[in-house]
Formats: C-alpha cells, structure tokens, sequence
C-alpha cells in the first residue's frame, strides 16, 4: 500500500508526463525540408536502354546541382531529354537524363519550380540519381537519392545550400540533410543530418 506522499508524487508524475505528451503533439512533427520529389518517375526509366537518339555527356546538373558520370577522361555516358514529373506536382517537366552504363546509375536533372514536400513553393536546381540492377555500388536497385539547392527558408531549410535524402526501392526517405556529392561514389555524403 502506497503512502500518501508516494501516492501524490505518482499523480503529479503522470500529470507531467501528459502535459510533456500534449506539448509535443501540439508542436507538431518538424517540418520536411526541401521539394516534393518523385523517385517513381524515375525509376521507371532506371535500367532502360537510352533512346537512339541521345548524344554523350560527361556529367549533368546546372550551377549549383551537378555530378560527373565520367570514371575516366575518356569516359561518357548517354544524354537525352524527356517529360517526366521528376518533382511529384503533377506536371511534366523537360528533364535531362543521364544513364552511367559503367556504374548502372540513372541521374535526371531539372530547374524551375518545384513543390515543397512540407506546402507551398519553390525554384531551384533538383537532381535524383536511381541504383538500376547490378549497379557497381551494391545498391538495391530502384534506390537512389535526390539532391535540390534551396535558399533560407525556402521549403523549410534552415540555411541556403544543397538538401537531400537517400531513399529506398519504395522511394521512401531514409537520411536527409545538408549534403555534397560524392561523384566517385555516385552517392551523396550527408554533411549535416536533419533530426
């Protein structure tokens, strides 16, 4: 049988653990930086062959976005342009596509707007990159990551840079944050992880 005073500690302790419980639904979950993205569109092209009429390209990317698919100086890799909803806002966009044969990487690459995966809108460079099967790296094919460049407090980043998430063959996001990429690797390197 509990004393008095245990039996009060005990009420006032669940009623701190309540009240710590409404506090934090009431705050909500932290706000999901960077665009919309949409790793389905692509990966539905991942390990396709090129159209017959793509060119050579040795990276791809714009001013702030961009990776090399070059192993050597030699080394190139098919380029074309196709409509794709790389951002998931249900609009096609003109999206540049390289395939990496010798790695079994897809990049596509698009600029303009985007939606925010949190509400509203922004522009920016976006890249997504999807492991196709047998990709050198080991990855489960259909996985990938997406990197766009963001300013301050546009979708909800914190400081104006590159955001990204690597995500899995469902598309789901599976580490976000700042980040650089990693060319060699054909992956990205989360230089400060989103809590």
């Amino acid at each position: 049988m509990h004393s008095p005073l245990k039996t009060r500690i005990l009420v006032i302790a669940g009623l701190l653990t309540i009240v710590g419980v409404v506090t934090v639904l009431a705050q909500g979950a932290p706000p999901v930086v960077g665009p919309a993205v949409n790793p389905a569109a692509v990966q539905k092209a991942a390990g396709t062959p090129p159209p017959a009429n793509a060119t050579k390209a040795k990276s791809i990317g714009g001013t702030s976005v961009k990776a090399s698919t070059a192993n050597s100086a030699a080394d190139d890799d098919s380029f074309w342009t196709q409509s794709i909803d790389i951002d998931g806002d249900g609009d096609v966009e003109a999206t540049n596509l390289v395939w990496d044969d010798e790695d079994k990487v897809l990049f596509s690459y698009s600029d303009g707007a985007f939606t925010c995966a949190g509400g509203g809108t922004g522009t920016g460079e976006l890249l997504i990159a999807t492991y196709a099967a047998g990709n050198t790296g080991k990855r489960p094919a259909g996985s990938g990551f997406w990197v766009a460049s963001l300013d301050e407090g546009e979708c909800a980043a914190q400081a104006a840079g590159l955001w990204g998430c690597r995500f899995n063959p469902a598309g789901k996001s599976t580490a976000c944050g700042v980040v650089s990429i990693d060319d060699k690797a054909d992956d990205i390197v989360i230089v400060t992880a989103k809590k």
